[in-house]
């Protein structure tokens, strides 16, 4: 799998907080991996103590994400307090995600727009377009700022909500199939 030899194209998963984006790229990971898409990225996973973990699609390593909020180190961002040494690796993660056909950035939001922390590898690997499909996780408020970041164009916008949540990552699996040939 070479660059060259494959089509590029974004989706961006957009959507109110908890309603569902990054359950939307797990099924949609599950569904490649069991097809025999190769997959990568970070995935993000919530705890229902609000804690988050991040997970490396393609090895299936876990790492907590946020620490506890008296901790005395981490990157402040809102509500969460996360782990410096997670965010490192996770940019590694990225930095080797690709080549792949399925590749997942969950999420890019305030802590890459507003403060160049976070997922910024993402950018990068992005742009290499060396994957079919990119499923990149982005808040409503930050769309139009990510967007201007991205190539534009292979780039689609979808809006998970209640009532298309269950049905995305079959219609996304089409999509990567599709782009695939």
């Amino acid at each position: 799998m070479t660059k060259t030899e494959m089509p590029s194209r974004i989706v961006i998963l957009t959507g109110e907080r908890g309603v569902g984006k990054s359950t939307v790229c797990h099924k949609t990971v599950g569904l490649a991996q069991a097809r025999q898409y190769t997959c990568g990225g970070v995935l993000t996973l919530s705890h229902s103590n609000g804690g988050r973990d991040v997970l490396d699609v393609r090895s299936g390593d876990v790492r907590r994400l946020t620490l506890e909020p008296d901790a005395g180190n981490g990157v402040i961002q809102g509500r969460f307090r996360f782990d410096p040494a997670v965010l490192a690796w996770g940019n590694d993660v990225l930095s080797r995600a690709a080549p792949c056909h399925l590749l997942v950035v969950d999420e890019l939001g305030p802590l890459e727009m507003e403060r160049g922390r976070g997922w910024v590898k993402a950018f990068d690997v992005l742009e290499d377009t060396d994957f079919t499909l990119a499923l990149v996780v982005v808040r409503p408020e930050l769309l139009v700022r990510v967007q201007l970041k991205l190539p534009t164009s292979a780039t689609t916008v979808f809006t998970v909500t209640g009532r298309n949540r269950d049905g995305l990552p079959d219609a996304l699996l089409k999509v990567l199939e599709s782009a695939a040939g």
